[in-house]
């Protein structure tokens, strides 16, 4: 896999199939504040479904 070089509030989509031929979505977020986020998924409303809830965590104002 190639280097991700992602600019802040960018986000990278590509499909790929797994190691038994399943398609699957690499979808990568870089945040505004320069964190990152990847995960592999199986479509690409829960990739970002699972983006929101990582920033959600991200963000101070929702941390307890």
């Amino acid at each position: 896999m190639e280097q991700c070089y992602l600019m802040p509030g960018q986000e990278r989509c590509e499909k790929i199939k797994d190691a038994n031929g399943v398609p699957k979505v690499s979808y990568s977020y870089r945040s505004l504040q320069g964190a990152f986020f990847h995960c592999v998924s199986r479509s690409v409303e829960e990739a970002q479904s699972r983006c929101e809830d990582w920033l959600v965590t991200q963000d101070r104002c929702y941390r307890n």
